[in-house]
């Protein structure tokens, strides 16, 4: 059944992106509550200066790979497309820990 709506999901994304209201007619109420959040989407340097394009995604690469590593190891491998259906709090923590650990801090 998941499955059957992550399908659905994906092909109307294309055309009219997953909505929220979207998420709510087809997800269980169990997992409603339990949608989690996004990813910060502007960073700006700890140590003042500009960010580098070209180095910001290389960072961004490797800290979605590291989240996904730590996601996989906590036994959460089954959250498939979190970018429509939402990130774990774990997984935005790994995120942000690893983008810390490169220089970025997350903009306000």
């Amino acid at each position: 059944m998941i499955r059957t709506l992550l399908v659905l999901c994906t092909l109307t994304i294309g055309a009219t992106g997953c909505s929220d209201e979207l998420r709510r007619q087809i997800l269980p109420q169990s997992m409603q509550q339990s949608t989690p959040g996004t990813l910060p989407q502007t960073w700006t340097r700890v140590d003042g200066q500009p960010v580098d394009a070209a180095q910001f995604d290389v960072d961004r690469t490797a800290c979605r790979g590291a989240m996904d590593a730590a996601n996989n190891a906590a036994g959460n491998n089954a959250r498939l497309h979190p970018e429509v259906f939402g990130y774990s709090e774990g997984m935005i923590s790994a995120y942000s820990n690893c983008m810390a650990q490169n220089g970025y801090t997350a903009a306000k």
